[in-house]
Protein backbone atom coordinates (compact mmCIF):
# COMPACT_ATOMS: atom_id res chain seq x y z
CA UNK A 1 0.00 0.00 0.00
CA UNK A 2 1.35 3.21 -1.07
CA UNK A 3 1.59 6.42 1.12
CA UNK A 4 -1.23 8.57 -0.30
CA UNK A 5 -3.22 4.82 -0.07
CA UNK A 6 -2.66 4.76 3.52
CA UNK A 7 -3.45 8.01 4.26
CA UNK A 8 -6.75 8.29 2.75
CA UNK A 9 -7.69 5.54 4.19
CA UNK A 10 -7.11 6.06 7.55
CA UNK A 11 -8.02 9.49 7.57
CA UNK A 12 -11.74 7.93 6.09
CA UNK A 13 -12.05 6.08 8.60
CA UNK A 14 -11.58 8.70 11.20
CA UNK A 15 -13.69 11.43 9.79
CA UNK A 16 -16.59 8.61 9.17
CA UNK A 17 -15.89 7.77 12.93
CA UNK A 18 -15.93 11.20 14.25
CA UNK A 19 -19.16 11.71 12.04
CA UNK A 20 -20.98 9.37 13.42
CA UNK A 21 -19.90 10.39 16.94
CA UNK A 22 -21.27 13.82 15.96
CA UNK A 23 -24.18 12.89 14.18
CA UNK A 24 -25.21 11.11 17.85
CA UNK A 25 -24.62 14.33 20.27
CA UNK A 26 -26.87 16.65 17.35
CA UNK A 27 -29.35 14.09 17.40
CA UNK A 28 -29.05 14.36 21.17
CA UNK A 29 -29.08 17.94 21.60
CA UNK A 30 -32.00 18.15 19.17
CA UNK A 31 -34.17 15.79 21.15
CA UNK A 32 -33.18 18.72 24.47
CA UNK A 33 -34.06 21.47 22.78
CA UNK A 34 -37.41 19.82 22.19
CA UNK A 35 -37.34 18.83 25.51
CA UNK A 36 -36.08 22.17 27.52
CA UNK A 37 -38.69 24.22 24.58
CA UNK A 38 -41.47 22.15 25.85
CA UNK A 39 -40.59 22.08 29.51
CA UNK A 40 -40.25 25.71 29.65
CA UNK A 41 -43.88 26.15 28.14
CA UNK A 42 -45.47 23.75 30.62
CA UNK A 43 -43.86 25.23 33.40
CA UNK A 44 -44.23 28.79 32.73
CA UNK A 45 -48.03 27.75 32.15
CA UNK A 46 -48.43 26.15 35.62
CA UNK A 47 -46.85 29.55 37.05
CA UNK A 48 -48.78 31.60 35.30
CA UNK A 49 -51.70 30.42 36.56
CA UNK A 50 -50.20 29.35 40.40
CA UNK A 51 -48.03 32.27 40.54
CA UNK A 52 -48.88 35.21 37.97
CA UNK A 53 -47.92 36.91 34.84
CA UNK A 54 -44.39 37.98 36.00
CA UNK A 55 -43.18 34.65 37.06
CA UNK A 56 -44.71 32.84 34.02
CA UNK A 57 -42.31 35.64 31.90
CA UNK A 58 -39.16 34.83 34.17
CA UNK A 59 -39.61 31.18 33.60
CA UNK A 60 -40.45 31.62 29.64
CA UNK A 61 -36.88 33.97 29.46
CA UNK A 62 -34.55 31.33 31.41
CA UNK A 63 -35.85 29.21 29.02
CA UNK A 64 -35.23 31.03 26.23
CA UNK A 65 -31.97 31.93 27.52
CA UNK A 66 -31.05 27.94 27.74
CA UNK A 67 -32.53 27.44 24.29
CA UNK A 68 -30.27 29.94 22.62
CA UNK A 69 -27.84 28.46 24.50
CA UNK A 70 -27.93 24.82 23.61
CA UNK A 71 -28.83 25.87 19.94
CA UNK A 72 -25.50 27.60 19.68
CA UNK A 73 -23.56 24.75 20.96
CA UNK A 74 -26.28 22.86 18.90
CA UNK A 75 -24.83 24.62 15.61
CA UNK A 76 -20.90 24.33 16.42
CA UNK A 77 -21.39 20.55 16.31
CA UNK A 78 -23.03 21.05 13.26
CA UNK A 79 -20.63 23.39 11.82
CA UNK A 80 -18.02 21.19 12.69
CA UNK A 81 -19.91 18.07 11.56
CA UNK A 82 -19.96 19.91 8.20
CA UNK A 83 -16.28 20.58 8.19
CA UNK A 84 -15.48 16.55 8.67
CA UNK A 85 -17.92 16.21 5.73
CA UNK A 86 -15.66 18.21 3.49
CA UNK A 87 -12.45 16.71 4.53
CA UNK A 88 -14.16 13.09 4.06
CA UNK A 89 -14.77 14.38 0.58
CA UNK A 90 -11.32 15.46 -0.28
CA UNK A 91 -10.03 11.90 1.28
CA UNK A 92 -12.38 10.37 -0.99
CA UNK A 93 -11.67 12.01 -3.84
CA UNK A 94 -7.94 11.12 -3.36
CA UNK A 95 -9.00 7.48 -3.05
CA UNK A 96 -10.69 7.37 -5.92
CA UNK A 97 -8.02 9.19 -8.21
CA UNK A 98 -5.88 6.41 -7.06
CA UNK A 99 -8.37 4.03 -7.80
CA UNK A 100 -8.62 5.63 -11.32
CA UNK A 101 -12.21 6.52 -10.55
CA UNK A 102 -12.12 10.01 -10.92
CA UNK A 103 -14.35 10.11 -14.28
CA UNK A 104 -16.92 10.30 -11.02
CA UNK A 105 -15.93 14.08 -10.25
CA UNK A 106 -18.63 16.26 -11.20
CA UNK A 107 -16.51 18.84 -12.67
CA UNK A 108 -14.27 18.32 -16.19
CA UNK A 109 -13.38 21.59 -17.11
CA UNK A 110 -15.14 20.73 -20.40
CA UNK A 111 -16.07 24.58 -20.70
CA UNK A 112 -12.13 25.61 -19.81
CA UNK A 113 -11.27 23.51 -23.45
CA UNK A 114 -10.82 26.96 -26.77
CA UNK A 115 -12.13 26.02 -29.60
CA UNK A 116 -8.83 25.22 -31.93
CA UNK A 117 -6.82 24.92 -29.40
CA UNK A 118 -3.13 23.42 -30.47
CA UNK A 119 -3.44 20.33 -27.64
CA UNK A 120 -5.87 20.67 -24.92
CA UNK A 121 -8.62 18.33 -27.09
CA UNK A 122 -6.71 15.66 -28.64
CA UNK A 123 -4.34 15.17 -25.64
CA UNK A 124 -7.66 15.52 -22.56
CA UNK A 125 -6.58 18.05 -20.94
CA UNK A 126 -10.45 18.76 -20.13
CA UNK A 127 -13.27 17.14 -20.09
CA UNK A 128 -14.45 13.56 -19.78
CA UNK A 129 -11.51 11.45 -18.09
CA UNK A 130 -9.28 14.05 -18.83
CA UNK A 131 -6.43 15.65 -16.59
CA UNK A 132 -8.40 18.30 -15.53
CA UNK A 133 -11.26 16.00 -14.02
CA UNK A 134 -8.59 13.97 -12.44
CA UNK A 135 -6.19 16.53 -10.47
CA UNK A 136 -8.67 19.49 -10.28
CA UNK A 137 -9.47 19.88 -6.47
CA UNK A 138 -9.58 23.91 -6.50
CA UNK A 139 -12.57 25.21 -4.71
CA UNK A 140 -12.48 29.31 -6.03
CA UNK A 141 -13.54 30.52 -9.03
CA UNK A 142 -9.86 32.19 -9.25
CA UNK A 143 -8.10 29.44 -8.83
CA UNK A 144 -9.84 27.11 -11.19
CA UNK A 145 -9.29 29.55 -14.19
CA UNK A 146 -5.69 29.68 -13.07
CA UNK A 147 -5.75 25.50 -13.29
CA UNK A 148 -7.30 25.68 -16.92
CA UNK A 149 -4.34 28.28 -17.76
CA UNK A 150 -1.68 26.57 -16.55
CA UNK A 151 -2.92 23.33 -18.15
CA UNK A 152 -3.33 24.90 -21.50
CA UNK A 153 0.29 26.10 -21.23
CA UNK A 154 -0.92 30.19 -22.10
CA UNK A 155 2.73 31.21 -22.33
CA UNK A 156 5.09 28.78 -22.72
CA UNK A 157 7.19 28.46 -19.48
CA UNK A 158 11.50 28.63 -19.54
CA UNK A 159 13.65 26.42 -17.59
CA UNK A 160 13.96 28.58 -14.88
CA UNK A 161 10.46 28.57 -14.12
CA UNK A 162 9.61 24.78 -14.46
CA UNK A 163 12.83 24.12 -11.89
CA UNK A 164 11.30 26.55 -9.31
CA UNK A 165 7.48 24.87 -10.16
CA UNK A 166 8.59 21.48 -9.63
CA UNK A 167 10.12 22.22 -6.17
CA UNK A 168 7.07 24.33 -5.20
CA UNK A 169 4.51 21.63 -6.38
CA UNK A 170 6.92 18.70 -4.60
CA UNK A 171 6.51 20.75 -1.06
CA UNK A 172 3.09 21.32 -1.49
CA UNK A 173 2.54 17.99 -2.28
CA UNK A 174 4.14 17.28 1.06
CA UNK A 175 1.78 19.52 2.68
CA UNK A 176 -0.86 17.12 2.40
CA UNK A 177 -2.86 18.56 5.99
CA UNK A 178 -2.67 21.94 4.95
CA UNK A 179 -3.92 21.16 1.29
CA UNK A 180 -6.63 19.36 3.10
CA UNK A 181 -7.18 22.52 5.31
CA UNK A 182 -7.04 24.56 2.52
CA UNK A 183 -10.03 22.76 0.63
CA UNK A 184 -12.00 22.50 3.71
CA UNK A 185 -11.72 26.32 4.61
CA UNK A 186 -12.23 27.21 1.36
CA UNK A 187 -15.44 25.46 0.79
CA UNK A 188 -18.64 27.67 0.15
CA UNK A 189 -22.13 28.07 -1.40
CA UNK A 190 -21.50 28.39 -4.90
CA UNK A 191 -22.97 31.35 -6.42
CA UNK A 192 -23.54 32.06 -10.23
CA UNK A 193 -19.90 32.61 -10.48
CA UNK A 194 -19.19 36.08 -10.86
CA UNK A 195 -18.11 37.42 -7.91
CA UNK A 196 -14.41 37.73 -9.22
CA UNK A 197 -15.47 40.16 -11.25
CA UNK A 198 -18.05 42.02 -8.86
CA UNK A 199 -15.48 42.64 -6.24
CA UNK A 200 -12.76 43.55 -7.79
CA UNK A 201 -15.28 46.14 -9.94
CA UNK A 202 -16.29 47.47 -6.62
CA UNK A 203 -12.96 47.33 -5.49
CA UNK A 204 -12.00 49.92 -8.26
CA UNK A 205 -15.32 52.15 -7.91
CA UNK A 206 -14.21 55.26 -5.97
CA UNK A 207 -16.84 56.91 -3.60
CA UNK A 208 -18.07 60.89 -2.44
CA UNK A 209 -19.38 62.47 0.40
CA UNK A 210 -19.20 60.09 3.03
CA UNK A 211 -17.78 62.60 5.77
CA UNK A 212 -21.15 64.67 4.99
CA UNK A 213 -23.50 61.38 5.69
CA UNK A 214 -21.86 60.75 8.49
CA UNK A 215 -22.03 64.52 10.11
CA UNK A 216 -25.79 64.18 8.95
CA UNK A 217 -26.30 60.78 10.20
CA UNK A 218 -24.86 61.91 13.92
CA UNK A 219 -26.77 65.68 13.94
CA UNK A 220 -29.97 63.27 13.87
CA UNK A 221 -28.57 60.67 16.07
CA UNK A 222 -28.05 63.12 18.88
CA UNK A 223 -31.64 64.96 17.96
CA UNK A 224 -33.25 61.76 18.66
CA UNK A 225 -31.18 60.77 21.58
CA UNK A 226 -32.31 64.25 22.70
CA UNK A 227 -36.02 63.15 22.35
CA UNK A 228 -36.21 59.47 23.42
CA UNK A 229 -34.83 61.31 26.71
CA UNK A 230 -37.55 63.93 26.97
CA UNK A 231 -40.26 60.80 26.36
CA UNK A 232 -38.77 59.33 29.20
CA UNK A 233 -39.28 62.11 31.52
CA UNK A 234 -42.32 63.15 29.90
CA UNK A 235 -41.56 66.69 29.10
CA UNK A 236 -43.39 65.65 25.19
CA UNK A 237 -45.96 62.98 24.25
CA UNK A 238 -43.89 59.33 22.90
CA UNK A 239 -45.65 60.09 19.65
CA UNK A 240 -42.95 62.35 19.23
CA UNK A 241 -40.63 59.81 19.00
CA UNK A 242 -42.49 57.49 16.36
CA UNK A 243 -42.84 60.72 14.27
CA UNK A 244 -38.34 61.30 14.64
CA UNK A 245 -37.80 57.62 13.72
CA UNK A 246 -40.65 58.21 10.82
CA UNK A 247 -38.64 61.32 9.70
CA UNK A 248 -35.16 59.36 10.86
CA UNK A 249 -36.16 56.25 7.98
CA UNK A 250 -36.61 58.56 5.19
CA UNK A 251 -33.19 60.61 5.97
CA UNK A 252 -31.59 57.03 5.64
CA UNK A 253 -33.20 56.12 2.26
CA UNK A 254 -32.16 59.39 1.30
CA UNK A 255 -27.84 58.78 2.81
CA UNK A 256 -27.95 55.11 1.72
CA UNK A 257 -30.02 55.63 -2.10
CA UNK A 258 -26.80 53.21 -3.02
CA UNK A 259 -27.47 51.00 -0.05
CA UNK A 260 -29.69 48.58 -2.22
CA UNK A 261 -27.05 47.75 -4.79
CA UNK A 262 -24.29 47.15 -2.20
CA UNK A 263 -26.38 44.74 -0.45
CA UNK A 264 -27.65 43.00 -3.48
CA UNK A 265 -23.88 42.57 -4.21
CA UNK A 266 -22.28 41.53 -0.83
CA UNK A 267 -25.00 39.17 -0.37
CA UNK A 268 -24.31 37.62 -3.47
CA UNK A 269 -20.45 37.23 -2.61
CA UNK A 270 -20.66 37.20 1.21
CA UNK A 271 -19.51 33.17 1.64
CA UNK A 272 -17.37 34.12 -1.20
CA UNK A 273 -15.40 36.79 0.48
CA UNK A 274 -15.85 34.42 4.03
CA UNK A 275 -13.64 32.02 1.95
CA UNK A 276 -11.11 34.07 0.59
CA UNK A 277 -10.47 35.16 3.72
CA UNK A 278 -9.79 31.51 4.88
CA UNK A 279 -7.39 30.56 1.98
CA UNK A 280 -5.70 34.12 2.51
CA UNK A 281 -4.95 33.45 5.87
CA UNK A 282 -4.00 29.73 5.24
CA UNK A 283 -1.51 31.08 3.08
CA UNK A 284 -0.05 33.77 4.97
CA UNK A 285 0.42 31.33 8.51
CA UNK A 286 2.12 28.92 6.55
CA UNK A 287 6.02 28.81 6.18
CA UNK A 288 7.23 27.75 2.85
CA UNK A 289 11.00 26.55 1.21
CA UNK A 290 10.38 27.47 -1.99
CA UNK A 291 11.27 30.17 -3.35
CA UNK A 292 8.81 30.66 -6.02
CA UNK A 293 6.23 30.07 -3.34
CA UNK A 294 7.76 32.71 -0.44
CA UNK A 295 7.57 35.05 -3.92
CA UNK A 296 4.06 34.49 -4.28
CA UNK A 297 3.57 34.76 -0.72
CA UNK A 298 5.41 38.46 -0.43
CA UNK A 299 2.33 39.50 -3.26
CA UNK A 300 0.42 39.85 -0.54
CA UNK A 301 2.44 42.34 1.77
CA UNK A 302 2.30 46.25 0.73
CA UNK A 303 4.62 48.79 2.11
CA UNK A 304 2.27 50.27 4.60
CA UNK A 305 2.64 46.77 7.07
CA UNK A 306 -1.17 46.08 7.31
CA UNK A 307 -1.51 41.99 6.49
CA UNK A 308 -3.84 40.89 3.69
CA UNK A 309 -5.50 38.24 6.08
CA UNK A 310 -6.70 40.82 8.73
CA UNK A 311 -7.96 43.46 6.02
CA UNK A 312 -10.07 40.39 4.55
CA UNK A 313 -11.09 39.22 7.49
CA UNK A 314 -12.51 42.66 8.48
CA UNK A 315 -14.34 42.91 4.97
CA UNK A 316 -15.69 39.16 5.75
CA UNK A 317 -17.11 41.18 9.54
CA UNK A 318 -18.40 44.49 7.82
CA UNK A 319 -20.74 41.80 5.11
CA UNK A 320 -22.08 40.26 8.41
CA UNK A 321 -23.95 43.11 9.24
CA UNK A 322 -24.76 43.73 5.53
CA UNK A 323 -26.06 40.54 5.86
CA UNK A 324 -28.08 41.33 9.08
CA UNK A 325 -29.44 44.26 7.85
CA UNK A 326 -31.94 42.45 5.17
CA UNK A 327 -35.27 41.89 6.44
CA UNK A 328 -34.02 42.11 9.61
CA UNK A 329 -36.57 43.15 11.85
CA UNK A 330 -34.48 44.08 14.89
CA UNK A 331 -31.80 45.88 12.82
CA UNK A 332 -34.89 47.93 11.36
CA UNK A 333 -35.10 49.29 14.95
CA UNK A 334 -30.95 49.93 15.20
CA UNK A 335 -30.93 51.54 12.38
CA UNK A 336 -33.43 53.97 12.85
CA UNK A 337 -31.92 55.05 16.18
CA UNK A 338 -28.33 55.08 15.47
CA UNK A 339 -28.10 55.30 11.21
CA UNK A 340 -26.61 51.74 11.28
CA UNK A 341 -26.65 51.47 7.43
CA UNK A 342 -25.04 55.14 7.05
CA UNK A 343 -21.95 53.45 9.22
CA UNK A 344 -22.03 49.94 7.21
CA UNK A 345 -21.38 51.82 3.92
CA UNK A 346 -19.07 54.50 5.43
CA UNK A 347 -16.78 51.68 6.99
CA UNK A 348 -16.99 49.44 3.80
CA UNK A 349 -16.28 52.44 1.57
CA UNK A 350 -13.23 53.49 4.22
CA UNK A 351 -11.93 49.56 3.73
CA UNK A 352 -12.78 49.72 -0.28
CA UNK A 353 -10.27 53.36 -0.22
CA UNK A 354 -7.34 51.31 1.88
CA UNK A 355 -7.50 47.78 0.14
CA UNK A 356 -10.04 47.92 -3.12
CA UNK A 357 -7.34 48.63 -5.63
CA UNK A 358 -5.10 45.44 -3.51
CA UNK A 359 -8.17 42.93 -4.42
CA UNK A 360 -7.28 41.72 -7.49
CA UNK A 361 -3.45 41.52 -6.79
CA UNK A 362 -4.63 39.42 -3.86
CA UNK A 363 -7.29 36.92 -5.40
CA UNK A 364 -4.46 36.31 -8.42
CA UNK A 365 -2.36 34.75 -5.47
CA UNK A 366 -4.85 32.87 -3.76
CA UNK A 367 -5.97 31.91 -7.11
CA UNK A 368 -2.40 30.59 -8.12
CA UNK A 369 -1.79 28.60 -5.03
CA UNK A 370 -5.40 26.81 -5.19
CA UNK A 371 -3.99 25.60 -8.70
CA UNK A 372 -1.05 24.72 -7.28
CA UNK A 373 -2.59 22.63 -4.65
CA UNK A 374 -4.11 20.55 -7.25
CA UNK A 375 -1.39 19.94 -9.02
CA UNK A 376 0.76 19.07 -6.50
CA UNK A 377 -2.12 15.88 -5.99
CA UNK A 378 0.00 14.36 -8.31
CA UNK A 379 3.06 14.64 -6.36
CA UNK A 380 1.84 12.67 -3.08
CA UNK A 381 -0.27 10.20 -5.01
CA UNK A 382 2.26 9.04 -7.19
CA UNK A 383 5.67 8.52 -5.15
CA UNK A 384 6.74 6.48 -8.73
CA UNK A 385 6.75 9.18 -10.99
CA UNK A 386 9.03 11.05 -11.83
CA UNK A 387 10.24 15.04 -12.25
CA UNK A 388 11.74 15.91 -15.74
CA UNK A 389 14.72 17.15 -16.76
CA UNK A 390 14.48 19.41 -19.04
CA UNK A 391 17.34 20.01 -21.95
CA UNK A 392 18.59 22.16 -24.24
CA UNK A 393 19.06 20.04 -26.82
CA UNK A 394 15.55 19.47 -28.68
CA UNK A 395 13.95 15.93 -28.52
CA UNK A 396 12.69 13.84 -25.92
CA UNK A 397 13.71 10.49 -23.34
CA UNK A 398 11.49 8.44 -21.66
CA UNK A 399 11.80 5.21 -19.37
CA UNK A 400 9.32 3.53 -18.59
CA UNK A 401 6.61 5.77 -19.49
CA UNK A 402 3.06 5.43 -19.32
CA UNK A 403 -0.13 7.39 -20.28
CA UNK A 404 -1.03 8.90 -16.53
CA UNK A 405 -4.74 8.72 -16.88
CA UNK A 406 -5.28 4.61 -17.27
CA UNK A 407 -3.59 3.81 -14.18
CA UNK A 408 -2.72 0.13 -13.61
CA UNK A 409 -3.84 -0.70 -16.98
CA UNK A 410 -1.37 1.50 -18.16
CA UNK A 411 1.92 -0.75 -20.63
CA UNK A 412 4.94 0.96 -19.59
CA UNK A 413 7.79 2.00 -22.93
CA UNK A 414 11.33 3.49 -23.64
CA UNK A 415 11.43 5.69 -25.87
CA UNK A 416 13.97 8.63 -26.86
CA UNK A 417 13.54 11.09 -29.86
CA UNK A 418 17.41 13.08 -29.77
CA UNK A 419 19.07 14.50 -32.56
CA UNK A 420 20.18 13.25 -35.59
CA UNK A 421 16.91 11.75 -35.65
CA UNK A 422 13.59 14.23 -35.39
CA UNK A 423 10.58 12.22 -36.60
CA UNK A 424 9.55 8.73 -35.44
CA UNK A 425 7.03 6.77 -37.39
CA UNK A 426 4.63 4.85 -35.96
CA UNK A 427 3.12 1.88 -37.59
CA UNK A 428 1.12 -1.41 -36.40
CA UNK A 429 -2.42 -2.99 -36.67
CA UNK A 430 -5.62 -1.54 -35.71
CA UNK A 431 -6.24 -1.02 -31.59
CA UNK A 432 -2.58 -2.12 -31.22
CA UNK A 433 -1.43 1.37 -29.01
CA UNK A 434 -0.45 3.94 -31.85
CA UNK A 435 -2.86 6.61 -30.81
CA UNK A 436 -2.32 6.13 -27.14
CA UNK A 437 1.24 6.29 -27.84
CA UNK A 438 0.82 9.44 -28.87
CA UNK A 439 -1.03 11.41 -26.02
CA UNK A 440 1.34 9.28 -23.19
CA UNK A 441 4.10 11.28 -25.18
CA UNK A 442 2.11 14.33 -25.36
CA UNK A 443 0.60 14.78 -21.96
CA UNK A 444 3.83 13.72 -20.28
CA UNK A 445 5.18 16.76 -21.98
CA UNK A 446 2.27 18.92 -20.58
CA UNK A 447 3.10 17.63 -17.22
CA UNK A 448 6.97 18.48 -17.31
CA UNK A 449 5.98 21.99 -18.37
CA UNK A 450 3.71 22.61 -15.59
CA UNK A 451 6.19 21.70 -12.90
CA UNK A 452 4.29 18.26 -12.24
CA UNK A 453 5.81 15.07 -12.18
CA UNK A 454 5.49 12.62 -14.66
CA UNK A 455 4.19 9.30 -15.20
CA UNK A 456 7.69 7.70 -16.10
CA UNK A 457 10.67 5.96 -14.11
CA UNK A 458 12.87 9.01 -15.89
CA UNK A 459 11.45 11.89 -18.33
CA UNK A 460 13.88 13.98 -20.33
CA UNK A 461 12.79 16.85 -22.79
CA UNK A 462 13.42 19.92 -24.45
CA UNK A 463 10.94 22.99 -24.24
CA UNK A 464 9.07 23.19 -27.40
CA UNK A 465 5.39 24.33 -28.49
CA UNK A 466 3.23 21.29 -28.66
CA UNK A 467 0.69 21.06 -32.07
CA UNK A 468 -1.46 18.19 -32.37
CA UNK A 469 -4.13 16.51 -35.26
CA UNK A 470 -5.66 13.44 -33.61
CA UNK A 471 -9.14 13.98 -33.22
CA UNK A 472 -9.89 16.50 -36.80
CA UNK A 473 -13.69 16.30 -37.58
CA UNK A 474 -16.86 17.48 -39.52
CA UNK A 475 -18.13 21.04 -38.68
CA UNK A 476 -21.31 21.22 -40.72
CA UNK A 477 -22.44 24.98 -39.66
CA UNK A 478 -19.26 25.57 -41.24
CA UNK A 479 -19.37 23.06 -44.16
CA UNK A 480 -15.35 21.58 -43.16
CA UNK A 481 -15.21 17.96 -43.63
CA UNK A 482 -12.78 16.10 -41.50
CA UNK A 483 -10.27 15.96 -44.36
CA UNK A 484 -10.18 19.59 -44.57
CA UNK A 485 -10.40 20.35 -40.76
CA UNK A 486 -7.16 18.17 -40.86
CA UNK A 487 -5.53 20.06 -43.81
CA UNK A 488 -5.94 23.11 -41.68
CA UNK A 489 -4.40 21.88 -38.64
CA UNK A 490 -1.19 20.82 -40.22
CA UNK A 491 -1.30 24.26 -42.00
CA UNK A 492 -0.87 25.40 -38.27
CA UNK A 493 2.07 23.66 -37.91
CA UNK A 494 3.78 24.17 -40.80
CA UNK A 495 3.48 28.02 -40.45
CA UNK A 496 4.37 27.13 -37.01
CA UNK A 497 7.66 26.20 -38.43
CA UNK A 498 8.70 28.81 -40.63
CA UNK A 499 8.20 31.43 -38.08
CA UNK A 500 11.17 29.71 -36.26
CA UNK A 501 8.66 28.21 -33.97
CA UNK A 502 11.00 25.08 -31.89
CA UNK A 503 7.64 22.65 -31.72
CA UNK A 504 6.80 19.12 -31.50
CA UNK A 505 4.02 17.43 -33.40
CA UNK A 506 1.95 14.51 -32.34
CA UNK A 507 0.29 13.32 -35.75
CA UNK A 508 -2.02 10.14 -35.80
CA UNK A 509 -2.98 9.01 -39.27
CA UNK A 510 -2.64 12.10 -41.18
CA UNK A 511 -4.83 12.24 -44.58
CA UNK A 512 -7.19 9.78 -43.76
CA UNK A 513 -9.72 10.89 -45.75
CA UNK A 514 -8.32 10.35 -48.86
CA UNK A 515 -6.59 7.99 -51.39
CA UNK A 516 -4.00 5.82 -50.73
CA UNK A 517 -1.83 7.12 -53.49
CA UNK A 518 -2.49 11.33 -52.51
CA UNK A 519 -2.10 9.72 -48.95
CA UNK A 520 1.20 8.58 -49.26
CA UNK A 521 2.52 11.35 -51.06
CA UNK A 522 0.95 14.32 -49.32
CA UNK A 523 2.21 12.71 -46.11
CA UNK A 524 6.32 12.29 -47.71
CA UNK A 525 6.38 15.71 -48.52
CA UNK A 526 5.02 16.89 -45.06
CA UNK A 527 7.72 14.57 -43.45
CA UNK A 528 10.36 16.09 -45.35
CA UNK A 529 9.15 19.49 -45.14
CA UNK A 530 8.68 19.39 -41.32
CA UNK A 531 12.34 17.97 -41.36
CA UNK A 532 13.99 20.61 -43.21
CA UNK A 533 12.18 23.11 -41.04
CA UNK A 534 13.86 21.33 -37.79
CA UNK A 535 10.66 20.35 -36.19
CA UNK A 536 10.41 17.34 -33.74
CA UNK A 537 7.44 14.75 -33.03
CA UNK A 538 5.83 11.47 -34.06
CA UNK A 539 3.45 10.72 -36.45
CA UNK A 540 1.29 7.17 -36.57
CA UNK A 541 0.36 5.82 -40.26
CA UNK A 542 -0.81 2.26 -41.48
CA UNK A 543 1.50 3.87 -44.51
CA UNK A 544 3.88 1.02 -44.38
CA UNK A 545 5.69 2.58 -47.60
CA UNK A 546 6.33 5.88 -45.82
CA UNK A 547 8.69 4.18 -43.58
CA UNK A 548 11.02 3.34 -46.35
CA UNK A 549 11.67 7.18 -45.50
CA UNK A 550 13.88 6.15 -42.66
CA UNK A 551 16.66 4.69 -45.21
CA UNK A 552 17.10 8.13 -47.23
CA UNK A 553 16.82 10.70 -44.86
CA UNK A 554 18.73 10.54 -41.08
CA UNK A 555 15.91 12.60 -39.25
CA UNK A 556 13.74 9.09 -39.74
CA UNK A 557 13.26 6.39 -37.46
CA UNK A 558 10.50 4.13 -37.34
CA UNK A 559 8.88 2.23 -34.40
CA UNK A 560 5.66 -0.24 -34.39
CA UNK A 561 3.25 -1.68 -32.19
CA UNK A 562 1.74 -5.08 -32.63
CA UNK A 563 -0.42 -7.86 -31.89
CA UNK A 564 -0.31 -11.60 -31.57
CA UNK A 565 -2.95 -14.44 -31.73
CA UNK A 566 -3.51 -17.60 -28.67
CA UNK A 567 -5.87 -19.81 -29.15
CA UNK A 568 -7.35 -18.02 -32.26
CA UNK A 569 -8.21 -14.69 -30.43
CA UNK A 570 -6.01 -11.54 -30.99
CA UNK A 571 -3.96 -10.14 -28.24
CA UNK A 572 -2.22 -6.76 -27.85
CA UNK A 573 1.33 -6.27 -25.63
CA UNK A 574 1.51 -2.31 -26.28
CA UNK A 575 4.78 -2.72 -26.33
CA UNK A 576 6.99 0.14 -28.28
CA UNK A 577 9.63 -1.79 -31.01
CA UNK A 578 12.07 -0.68 -33.21
CA UNK A 579 11.41 -0.99 -36.86
CA UNK A 580 8.10 -0.75 -39.17
CA UNK A 581 5.30 -3.06 -38.71
CA UNK A 582 5.06 -6.77 -39.92
CA UNK A 583 1.73 -7.69 -38.99
CA UNK A 584 -2.32 -6.33 -39.90
CA UNK A 585 -5.49 -7.33 -38.19
CA UNK A 586 -7.91 -5.45 -40.45
CA UNK A 587 -9.26 -8.67 -41.91
CA UNK A 588 -9.65 -10.76 -38.25
CA UNK A 589 -11.16 -7.68 -37.08
CA UNK A 590 -13.78 -7.47 -39.59
CA UNK A 591 -14.83 -11.20 -39.63
CA UNK A 592 -15.17 -10.57 -35.79
CA UNK A 593 -17.66 -8.11 -36.80
CA UNK A 594 -19.55 -10.71 -39.00
CA UNK A 595 -18.27 -9.26 -42.42
CA UNK A 596 -17.49 -12.49 -44.42
CA UNK A 597 -14.45 -12.04 -46.50
CA UNK A 598 -14.37 -14.28 -49.07
CA UNK A 599 -11.27 -15.38 -50.83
Amino acid sequence: MSRAEAFYNENIEKNKSEICNLNKKIEVIGWCRLVILISGLIFSYRSYKSQGFLTAVGILSMTALIFLAVAFIHGKIIGKREKLDIELEFNEKGLKRLKGEYKEFEDDGKELLEENHAFADDLDIFGKNSLFQMINTTRTLSGRRKLGEILSLKKLPNKNSIKERQVSIKELGEKVKWRQQLYVDATFKKKKGEELEELIKWGKESSTGDNLRIGVASLFILITAVIIFLCIVKVIPFSFLILNFMINYVVIKVLTKDRNEVIELFNSIKNSVKAYSNILTLIEDESFNSPYLNRLKEKLKDDSGLLCKNEMRKLSNLLDWVGDSAGNAYFFILNVVVFADVFILFNLNRWRKINGSKIENWLEVMGEFDALASISNLSFDYEDWCYAEITDESGVVGREIKHPLIGDRAVANDYELIKPKQITLITGSNMSGKSTFLRTVGINLILSYIGAPCSAKSFKCSIMNIYTCMRTKDNLEESISSFYAEILRIKLIIEACKRGEKLFFLLDEIFKGTNSKDRHTGATVLVKQLADNGATGLLSTHDLELCDLEEEMKEIENYNFREYYKDNKINFDYKLRRGKSTTQNAVYLMKLAGIEIKK
